[in-house]
């Protein structure tokens, strides 16, 4: 459901947004997303849910909270350092569809621009899950009961995506970071209580 409805948000937001893509941002991230998600798919039909979402929840929350505080570390091999992160995103997103954090943690780390930011993530996550979904119907988890359901969610991810788009050019870069952050921790802990 979160893989068919974040395609349409997302093309919404880089239409928006288009102009501030860097490629050489999303390439070798896409690359390694797409290689990752074959495993997660597995591990979604295989692992322990519930357990799954305690651990990348706390991870996601502590990570969150972290960078908040203004922890950092430094990559000068920035390409390089693209890999493992794009490969954890594309097995998270074959697991759980959370492939925002790796990514979303990557770029606060490395202080990319608000606007660059929000055309990366937007052509990142449409074309990953533009590849997710035929992959998740090969792994028979796309059945009319989610086509259904997420028919049901597209108003309310219509309604959200135009309001978070309203709302994205009228915050500074530093609260941008901020509630980007926030908001990824609050995903973390949701992700938590929904696992115990």
């Amino acid at each position: 459901m979160l893989s068919v409805t974040s395609i349409f948000l997302n093309v919404l937001v880089f239409i928006r947004a288009r102009r501030n893509l860097d490629l050489r941002r999303i390439v070798p991230l896409l690359i390694a997303g797409v290689a990752g998600l074959p495993a997660g798919v597995w591990i979604l039909k295989t692992a322990d849910q519930s357990l799954l979402k305690v651990v990348i929840g706390g991870v996601v929350a502590i990570s969150s909270v972290m960078f908040i505080s203004g922890f950092r570390i430094k990559v000068n091999r920035e390409k390089l350092a693209m890999v493992p992160v794009g490969l954890l995103s594309g097995v998270l997103n074959g697991a759980t569809t959370l492939s925002g954090p790796p990514v979303i943690l990557f770029f606060v780390n490395q202080d990319v621009a608000k606007h660059q930011f929000r055309a990366s993530l937007s052509a990142y996550f449409l074309l990953l899950n533009i590849i997710a979904v035929p992959a998740f119907a090969a792994g028979g988890l796309l059945t009319g009961d989610v086509v259904l359901r997420t028919a049901l969610l597209f108003p309310a991810v219509v309604a959200g995506s135009l309001i978070g788009i309203f709302l994205a050019d009228r915050v500074s870069e530093g609260l941008f970071r901020k509630y980007a952050l926030i908001a990824l921790a609050l995903l973390g802990v949701l992700s938590v209580i929904s696992g115990l």
